[in-house]
Order: structure tokens, then sequence, then C-alpha cells
């Protein structure tokens, strides 16, 4: 084929029903993936036999190696989503199939997404919280907990320790657990998580 008129493939995207008959459906098959596993529920992950990278898919830990790619989920609980769309497919269906789930797991490219969506209707809300980077790059989970949590790995959580930034008198990043309301964000490093969006908000601000 000519190479002036090849045609770019079609990005894949994931589309989940739940058994409440939601669809989850994003425009990254990562926040899909994430989405769809905070919905089936942390008391689950338990039973979920799965590995990626010869490690479990679900963890409590967040790998080294795959820092970049360790997501937080809910509740302490880590995916590492180093794999592409088909492999995403295959392993929500693995974790159906393991849970007895009544969910329908599709992989396709002509699926509507909720993005638009999504951040039309958090216009509305007190609460929402969007992060565009320099590059274009927009953050934008389903709340502003995990936008800040996936903002401050898009930003790298050395650089912002590096900056010895503090929340309410404490430091942001620490090596160990110390205050309530820190979360695990990669290994020997504890993240404070401002409480309410307007101070997560200040302190993305600072952070960036």
């Amino acid at each position: 084929m000519d190479e002036n008129v090849r045609q770019r493939a079609r990005k894949k995207l994931l589309r989940v029903a739940m058994p409440d008959g939601h669809v989850i459906c994003h425009k990254s098959a990562t926040m899909t993936f994430v989405e769809v596993l905070a919905a089936i529920g942390t008391s689950r992950f338990e039973e979920v036999q799965l590995e990626n990278c010869h490690l479990p898919l679900l963890s409590r830990e967040v790998y080294p190696r795959y820092r970049d790619w360790m997501k937080h989920v809910a509740d302490g609980w880590y995916v590492n989503t180093q794999s592409d769309t088909d492999q995403k497919y295959m392993q929500l269906t693995s974790i159906k199939n393991q849970l007895g789930l009544q969910m329908e797991v599709e992989v396709g490219t002509d699926f509507i997404t909720s993005d638009v969506k999504v951040v039309q209707r958090s216009k509305k809300r007190d609460n929402c919280l969007l992060v565009r980077f320099p590059n274009g790059y927009f953050v934008g989970g389903e709340n502003p907990i995990d936008t800040f949590l996936e903002a401050i790995w898009k930003i790298g959580v050395e650089e912002i320790r590096r900056k010895n930034l503090e929340y309410a008198g404490k430091p942001l990043v620490t090596t160990t657990k110390q205050y309530n309301g820190q979360v695990q964000v990669d290994a020997n490093r504890w993240l404070t998580v401002p409480p309410q969006t307007k101070d997560k908000y200040k302190m993305l601000r600072i952070s960036c």
C-alpha cells in the first residue's frame, strides 16, 4: 500500500456491561479497566488468581519495577496495567469467569465512550477535578481522589518528593506511613491525600 494513503489503525477500546446494566467505556482502556475493577469491589480481589509480568495482577503493594503501570483501584489495592487492550480484555474475562460475574466484556473500535458525558456532568458538581498537562494530556477520574493520584503519578512521585512539599504542615510524601489519609504510591513512598477537593487542586498547582 502507498505510504501516502496508508490509514492509521483505529484505537481499540474496552466496553464492559456490569450486572446492574451500567456500561463502562472510556477512551482509555486503562481507565475502563481500573473502573471495572473498582465496581467489582476490593472485597473479592483475594479470590482473583491471575498474574501479570509473573506477579499477582492485583496487589496491596506497588511493584518498583512496574511503578509507572501500577494504578490505585481502591482501599489500598493496586493493579498492574502493563498490558495492551487485548490483554486487558482477556484479564477481565478471566476475572469474570473466576468470580462468576454476569458482566459482558467486549473489545472493539466503534464504541461510544462516556468521557465527554462525564466531563459535562462534572462541570455541574462542586467536587470535580480535571487536570490538563502542557502536552495536552488530560487526567480526570471518576472521583477527585482517583484524579489526584493519577496526576501525581503523571508528575512523578520522586519529582514531588524532591520539592519537599507540605500539606497542613506535614510532608506530602514520606518514606513510611506516618499520618492518616496517606496512600502508598510506590515502594517506600506514601502520599498524603488532602480530604477537600480544593486542597487537592492547590497541591497539584504547586506540584506541577
